[in-house]
C-alpha cells in the first residue's frame, strides 16, 4: 500500500466517526490579561496583557502588535484595531500584519492624555469605529483611509461612543448620553442616522442601554439595556422584522449590572456577562444564551459538553465569539478580579463544516495548505480535525473527506 494511500485509509476512518462535526471542544487560558475578541473565522483571538497588545492564533500562537491594546479584529484576523501610545497620549491604532498606523483623532488635539480610542473594525479592516474627542467632548467616530476620523451624527450634544460595526461597514452600535448623563443605546444606519432602539420601553422611556455587537449585516444585534424594569434590563437581541428580545440573567440570580457582548451570524449563539454586587464581594460571570438553553454559565454550559474549565478559574465575561458560534474568548481570573486572564474556548460539535479552516464555506486548496503548514505537534489548533493533540494523517483524510462546498 503507498504512502497516499495509507493516509487515506486512515483518513476515511476517522471521517466515519466525525464528519460534519468540529474537533473536540477545548478551553485554554492564554496568559495574564484580557482576550477582547475573536476573528469571524474563529482562527484569531485579540487582546492585552503585559506586553501590550497582541493576537493570537491556533496554530502558531502569540505575536505583539506594538500598542497597548487589540481590541477587535477583521474577518480572518489580519488585520487589527485597537490602541498605542504617541508620546503620552493614547491614539486608536490599525495594525496590517504586524505594521501599526495611528489613526490621529477627530481634531489635532484630544482631552489631557486622549485623542482617540478604538473599539470596532469592519469585516474586511477597511473601517474602524470608537471614541475621539472634540476637546474633552466625547464624540463617536468612524475612521476609513479615504475620509480619515470624522464624528457621527447625534441627536445631541453630550458624549457617544461606537461600540460594535457590521462586517460589511453598513451599521455602527454604541452610545450616546442624554442631558442628565444616561447612556441611550443607538444604532446607526447606512445613511449614518442615529436610531435610539430601545427608547420608549417599559420603565425605559429614554432608550438606556448600548449596543455592543451585530450580525454581517447589522439585522441582528446585541447589548446591554438599563431599565427600572427588570423584564427589560439586562441583555437584550433585536432581530430584523422580530423586534426586541429581553435574554433575563442566569436563573436564580440578581444581576448589578448584565448584557450581551456578541452574536453569531445566525444569532443562535449570544455571549456576554453578568455582575452581581458591587465592590470587593461582588461576582462576575461569563454567560451564553441559545434559544433551547436560555442564559446560561458559560462555565457549566462547557462542563456539560465535557469541556472543563481549570478548577478555582472564574469565568468573568465572554467579549466575542466566531460567527459559527464555535469559538468563545474573554477574561476571567484566578483567586481576585485583579489576576484577569485572557481565555479561549471552542465548543465541540457546533460546525459543520470543521475543516474550512479559511471560512470561505468550501475546503478547498487555501484549507489544505493551512492544515499542511500546521502538521505535526498542534494542541488546540484548527487544523487538528480529529482532535488528538497532532495534525496527520486522519487529519488530512478528514479534510480530503469534506472537499468542496459546506453544506
Amino acid at each position: 500500500m503507498s504512502r497516499v494511500t495509507q493516509v487515506l485509509a486512515a483518513g476515511a476512518s476517522a471521517l466515519a466517526a466525525t464528519l460534519s462535526a468540529s474537533a473536540g471542544g477545548s478551553f485554554q487560558i492564554l496568559s495574564q490579561g484580557v482576550a477582547n475578541g475573536v476573528s469571524a473565522d474563529g482562527t484569531v483571538v485579540v487582546g492585552q496583557n503585559n506586553e501590550g497588545a497582541f493576537r493570537w492564533r491556533f496554530d502558531s500562537g502569540f505575536s505583539s502588535l506594538g500598542g497597548t491594546m487589540a481590541i477587535a479584529a477583521s474577518d480572518d484576523g489580519s488585520i487589527v484595531a485597537g490602541n498605542t501610545m504617541v508620546g503620552t497620549t493614547e491614539v486608536a491604532l490599525r495594525s496590517v500584519g504586524d505594521v501599526g498606523t495611528p489613526l490621529g483623532g477627530i481634531e489635532a488635539t484630544g482631552c489631557d492624555s486622549y485623542l482617540s480610542s478604538a473599539y470596532a473594525i469592519s469585516g474586511d479592516g477597511s473601517v474602524v469605529v470608537g471614541l475621539g474627542w472634540e476637546g474633552c467632548n466625547a464624540r463617536a467616530f468612524r475612521w476609513s483611509e479615504s475620509s480619515g476620523m470624522t464624528a457621527l451624527a447625534q441627536e445631541g450634544t453630550a458624549s457617544a461612543r461606537a461600540n460594535s460595526i457590521s462586517a460589511d461597514g453598513t451599521h455602527i452600535g454604541g452610545w450616546e448620553e442624554a442631558a442628565g448623563g444616561l447612556r441611550r443605546a443607538v444604532l446607526w444606519d447606512e445613511r449614518g442616522n442615529p436610531n435610539f432602539v430601545l427608547r420608549g420601553e417599559p420603565g425605559n422611556a429614554e432608550g438606556g442601554g448600548e449596543v455592543w455587537g451585530m450580525t454581517n449585516d447589522g439585522s441582528t444585534f446585541v447589548g446591554s439595556a438599563t431599565s427600572s424594569d427588570p423584564a427589560t434590563s439586562g441583555p437584550f437581541v433585536v432581530r430584523r422584522g422580530e423586534g426586541i428580545t429581553y435574554l433575563g440573567d442566569i436563573p436564580g440570580t440578581s444581576a448589578f449590572v448584565s448584557g450581551a457582548n456578541d452574536v453569531s451570524e445566525d444569532g443562535r449563539v449570544i455571549v456576554g456577562f453578568q455582575r452581581e454586587g458591587v465592590g470587593p464581594f461582588a461576582a462576575f460571570d461569563a454567560t451564553i444564551w441559545t434559544e433551547s438553553t436560555g442564559t446560561r454559565r458559560l462555565s457549566e454550559y462547557l462542563a456539560d459538553l465535557g469541556v472543563a474549565v481549570p478548577e478555582g478559574f472564574q469565568l468573568a465575561a465572554a467579549m466575542g465569539v466566531s460567527d459559527d458560534g464555535t469559538v468563545i474568548a474573554g477574561w476571567g481570573y484566578s483567586g481576585f478580579i485583579f489576576n484577569q486572564q485572557a481565555w479561549v474556548a471552542t465548543i465541540p460539535g457546533a460546525s459543520a463544516c470543521p475543516a474550512d479552516l479559511d471560512g470561505d464555506g468550501t475546503v478547498g486548496p487555501s484549507d489544505l495548505g493551512a492544515l499542511l503548514g500546521a502538521w505535526g505537534a498542534c494542541a488546540s489548533c484548527a487544523s487538528d480535525l480529529d482532535g488528538d493533540g497532532a495534525v496527520g494523517a486522519s487529519d488530512l483524510g478528514l479534510l480530503l473527506g469534506s472537499w468542496g462546498a459546506c453544506r
